[in-house]
C-alpha cells in the first residue's frame, strides 16, 4: 500500500476511535446552551465543532456521520446571530439530531472493530503481578472484569461457581495445573462453553513451552509482555465466535466446485462458486473471501495466472490462496506455489482433509493480519513511539483542546539529505542516539514518533508558545551535533492548536509545511502561522495562495450532501461537496473553490483530488455491499487540458473496480467552448462505466440541444427553470426525458416555494435532513 494511502488510513482510524468524545463535547455543549442563557458566541463555537465534524468525517469518506453532521450544521445555522431563543419543538429537533450523530458514530465504531465489548470475565493467577504491568487496567477499560488469584485451588473454587471467559496463568503453575484443568474440563462440558487459557513465561526454554502446548493453552507469551497485544488477545478469546469464514471458490467444473462447497457448507462456511475464471477480480470486490480455493488448470485464463493478478492488487495481498488440482508433478506445484499460494491439495481429497486446511489457513491469515494493523506502538530502531500510536494520542488531544490549560502544539522534524545520501540500515546507530537525544529533552506528558524514514514528530504542551519554539531550536542544535556519515540537516516545523477547528491531519498538514518551507535556507526553525499571516480576515488577494496552500496539504474539507430518490426509496446519491475553511473562519464554498482552481490554472489538479477522494469512498461502500452514486463538481479545463481521462483510467485499473457510482457534474456554459472536445471526453467516461451530469441547466433550446449532443445521463435544473408554469414544466420534462436523462433538482432556501409538477417528476431532490426531503 503507497505510503501516503496508509498515513491516511492511520490517521482515519485514530479519527474514529475517538468519535465518541466529539460527539460527547457537542452534546454537552447544547445542553449548556438549552438549559442555561442563550449564548450566541457559545452557539457559534458549537457550530464550528459541527462543521469540523461534517468536514472531517465527509474527507475521510464516512457518508452517513458527515449527512447526518451537516443536517445538524444547517439547522444550528438559522439560529446564529438571533435574539429569538429555539423553542421547544426546535430544540427537540436538535437533540434528535445530535441522536442521529450518535447513532451513526456508533456503527461506524463497531464496524471498525473499535466498540468495547461486552462485559467479559477474566481470572488471573500469577505469582508476580509485575508480570504483565498495566494489564488489568487496560482489561478494564476494554469492559471486562478481572479477578485475581495467588494459587490455584482459589480459582478451581471460583470455577466450580462461575466459569470465566479467559483465564490467564504464569507458567510456574503449569505443573499443577493438571487438577485446574480437569475442573475446567467438567464446568466447560456442563455448561457447553470454551474458556480460552494464556499463559504467561519468564523462560525460553522449549521443555517449558511443549508443557504449556499440552496442557492445552490457547497462546503463550514470554515475558516482557506487550500489554496491548495480551489485552487484544484476550478480547479476541473471549468475545463469541459468530462469524463464518467466506470461501470463495474457483472451479471450472460445476459438479467439482459444488462438491467442495457443500463439504464446506457443512462446516459452517460460506462459499461462492466462480466457474469463470475472468469474473474472479469482480467476485472478490463484491464477496471478500477469507480464502480462495483454486483450480490450476481452467479455460482463458489458469489459476496460477489468476494467482498472480490476485496477489498485484492492494487488498488480497495477504488473502490465503489454496490450490486444489489433480496435477501431481512436483514442479507444477511448486509453480503454483512460487506466484503466492499458500498450499496445495491432490484431488481427490477428503472432506475433513480440506476443512481442516482451510480453517488453519484461514486463522492464520487473521493473526497475520492482526499483527499487521495493530503493530506494537514502539519504533525498534529509534525507541520513539509509531506514527499510528501518535496519531491516536493526536487526535484525542485535539478533541479536547478547549480543556487544556497549556499551549499545545506538534513538531515536525524533517531531516534534509545533501546530494543522494540516505538514511540506510548503516545508521541505525544514528537513528537510536537520535531517539534517546529526542527523548531526553522531552517531558512525561510529550510522545515523540518516527513518521517515516526521514522524518519525526513530537506532540507537545507547554505553559506557553514561546517555550515551544524555544524547545525546538534546543533541539534544533542537538540534532546538528549529531554526528552521521551521511550529512543530514534537521528543518523543524511548528503547528500549534489554534481552535476547535484543529484536527490531527490539519495539524501534521501545517507542521510539514512550515518545515517544508526552510529547506534549504539558514533556518532551522520554522512556526506555521495560518494563511501566511495574522489571523485577520481574507481578503480577495490572499484567496489564491490559501488556495494553493490547501491543494498541496490536501486540507480541504469535504461533506456530502444526500439526495433521495423519488420513486425508489432507500436508494440515495451524494454531492461530493469541498468547503475551505480561512482564517477569519469564514468558509469557501465548492463554486469559490472552483472558481479559484480555475483561475490560477489548478483546475485539473483540484479535480483530481475530489475524484480520487469520491474512489476512495465508493471503494470502502462497495465493500460494505452498497451502491451509492456520488456526484462530482468537475472544471471544464480538465476537459480542455486533454490529461484527466487517461489518469481516470490509470485509477480504476490499479483499483481494479469499473465507475460505477462515480458522476462527474460539469456547468453547460463552460461546455460551449468546444462541444467537440465536451463530447469526445463525454463518450470516454461512459465508456469507463462513468455517468456524466450538466448542472446549471437552464432548459431552453439550445441547453435541449446541447443535451442531445452530449448525450449526458443527468440534468440538475437552474434555480429559474423552478419558476416556469405548469405547461412550461411539462414541456421541459417531456425534451428531457426524450434524451433519456435524469433530473436532479437545485438546492433552495425555500423548498416550499417549488412547484408540485417539478416535485412529482424529478428523478432526484434534495435532502434537507436526516429524515425529510422536499
Amino acid at each position: 500500500m503507497p505510503e501516503q494511502q496508509q498515513k491516511e488510513r492511520e490517521l482515519k482510524a485514530a479519527f474514529i476511535q475517538h468519535l465518541p468524545e466529539r460527539i460527547i463535547s457537542i452534546g454537552n455543549d447544547w445542553i449548556q446552551l438549552s438549559q442555561g442563557i442563550w449564548n450566541n458566541t457559545l452557539l457559534k463555537k458549537l457550530c464550528l465543532k459541527v462543521q469540523n465534524l461534517t468536514g472531517t468525517s465527509g474527507g475521510f469518506g464516512l457518508i452517513n456521520l458527515s449527512e447526518s453532521s451537516f443536517s445538524l450544521e444547517v439547522y444550528l445555522g438559522n439560529f446564529i446571530d438571533r435574539d429569538t431563543i429555539p423553542t421547544i419543538e426546535q430544540q427537540q429537533t436538535v437533540g434528535t439530531l445530535i441522536s442521529a450523530i450518535k447513532h451513526e458514530s456508533d456503527l461506524i465504531r463497531s464496524k471498525s472493530g473499535t466498540e468495547k465489548p461486552a462485559n467479559r470475565l477474566v481470572y488471573l493467577l500469577l505469582s508476580n503481578n509485575k508480570l504483565a504491568p498495566g494489564l488489568t487496567g487496560m482489561l478494564e477499560e476494554q469492559g471486562c472484569t478481572v479477578l485475581g488469584f495467588n494459587h490455584p485451588d482459589d480459582v478451581e473454587g471460583e470455577i466450580q461457581r462461575r466459569l470465566p471467559d479467559v483465564l490467564i496463568i504464569d507458567d510456574s503453575f503449569l505443573a499443577r495445573f493438571a487438577m485446574l484443568k480437569r475442573e475446567l474440563a467438567i464446568q466447560q462440558e456442563r455448561q457447553k462453553l470454551h474458556v480460552g487459557v494464556i499463559c504467561i513465561s519468564q523462560t525460553r526454554d522449549l521443555e517449558q513451552r511443549l508443557l504449556a502446548l499440552r496442557s492445552g493453552v490457547d497462546a503463550y507469551y514470554l515475558t516482557p509482555i506487550n500489554t496491548q497485544d495480551l489485552t487484544d488477545r484476550v478480547i479476541e478469546l473471549a468475545s463469541p465466535k459468530t462469524d463464518c469464514y467466506r470461501i470463495l471458490i474457483v472451479e471450472d467444473d460445476p459438479s467439482q466446485a459444488d462438491f467442495a462447497a457443500s463439504i464446506l457448507r457443512k462446516s459452517g462456511m460460506k462459499t461462492q462458486v466462480i466457474t469463470e475464471p475472468l469474473r474472479v477480480i469482480e467476485a472478490l470486490d463484491k464477496f471478500r473471501p477469507d480464502l480462495i480455493l483454486m483450480d490450476i488448470y481452467m479455460p482463458n485464463a489458469n489459476g496460477i495466472e489468476l494467482t498472480t493478478i490476485i496477489r498485484e492488487h492492494p487488498d488480497f495481498v495477504m488473502t490465503p490462496v489454496v490450490f486444489l488440482s489433480g496435477e501431481q508433478d512436483t514442479d507444477k506445484q511448486l509453480d503454483a506455489l512460487s506466484v503466492g499460494g499458500d498450499d496445495f491439495l491432490s484431488k481427490p481429497i477428503r472432506p475433513r482433509h480440506l476443512v481442516n486446511t482451510i480453517t488453519h489457513r484461514v486463522q492464520r491469515a487473521r493473526i497475520l493480519e492482526k499483527q499487521h494493523h495493530h503493530p506494537n506502538s514502539r519504533d525498534l530502531l529509534t525507541g520513539l513511539h509509531n506514527r499510528r500510536h501518535f496519531y491516536e494520542q493526536l487526535d484525542q488531544t485535539t478533541t479536547r483542546i478547549q480543556d487544556l490549560a497549556a499551549t499545545g502544539g506538534v513538531l515536525y522534524i524533517s531531516l534534509q539529505k545533501a546530494g543522494n545520501d540516505r538514511l540506510s540500515p548503516e545508521n541505525d546507530g544514528y537513528l537510536a542516539n537520535l531517539g534517546s537525544l529526542i527523548s531526553g529533552l522531552l517531558e512525561e506528558q510529550d510522545i515523540a514518533a518516527r513518521i517515516d524514514d526521514d522524518s519525526f514528530a513530537i506532540l507537545i504542551l507547554r505553559p506557553h508558545q514561546k517555550n515551544i519554539i524555544s524547545l525546538a531550536e534546543k533541539l534544533a542544535h542537538k540534532l546538528i551535533e549529531l554526528k552521521t556519515e551521511a550529512k543530514l540537516t534537521p528543518y523543524i516545523g511548528i503547528a500549534t492548536f489554534g481552535s476547535e477547528q484543529s484536527s490531527a491531519s490539519d495539524l501534521i498538514a501545517n507542521a510539514s509545511a512550515a518545515s517544508q518551507d526552510i529547506q534549504g535556507s539558514d533556518r532551522y526553525v520554522n512556526l506555521y502561522v495560518e494563511g501566511g499571516g495574522p489571523r485577520n480576515r481574507a481578503n480577495a488577494s490572499e484567496l489564491p495562495d490559501l488556495f494553493k496552500q490547501a491543494l498541496q496539504k490536501r486540507s480541504f474539507q469535504l461533506f456530502f450532501r444526500a439526495l433521495a430518490h423519488t420513486q425508489k426509496a432507500g436508494t440515495k446519491a451524494y454531492d461530493v461537496k469541498p468547503r475551505l475553511l480561512l482564517p477569519d473562519g469564514r468558509q469557501l464554498g465548492s463554486s469559490e473553490i472552483m472558481s479559484l482552481a480555475d483561475a490560477e490554472n489548478l483546475g485539473t489538479q483540484f479535480s483530481q483530488w475530489l475524484i480520487e477522494r469520491a474512489l476512495v469512498t465508493l471503494e470502502e461502500k462497495r465493500a460494505e455491499g452498497k451502491n451509492n452514486l456520488l456526484i462530482v463538481a468537475q472544471s471544464s479545463k480538465s476537459i480542455f487540458q486533454g490529461t484527466i481521462t487517461g489518469w481516470l483510467r490509470d485509477q480504476l485499473r490499479a483499483r481494479q473496480m469499473v465507475g460505477v457510482g462515480l458522476v462527474l457534474e460539469y456547468r453547460i456554459a463552460d461546455l460551449s467552448i468546444d462541444l467537440k472536445a465536451a463530447k469526445e471526453h463525454f463518450v470516454q467516461l461512459q465508456e469507463m462505466g462513468i455517468k456524466v451530469s450538466l448542472s446549471r441547466f437552464g432548459a431552453s433550446s439550445t441547453a435541449l440541444k446541447v443535451l442531445h449532443y452530449l448525450d449526458a445521463d443527468f440534468v440538475r435544473l437552474a434555480g429559474p427553470v423552478l419558476k416556469a408554469d405548469n405547461e412550461e414544466i411539462s414541456g421541459i420534462i417531456a425534451q428531457i426525458r426524450k434524451n433519456g436523462a435524469n433530473i436532479i433538482l437545485p438546492a433552495v432556501t425555500e423548498p416550499e416555494s417549488i412547484s408540485s409538477s417539478w416535485l412529482e417528476s424529478a428523478d432526484w431532490v434534495p435532502v434537507i435532513s436526516g429524515n425529510s426531503h422536499y
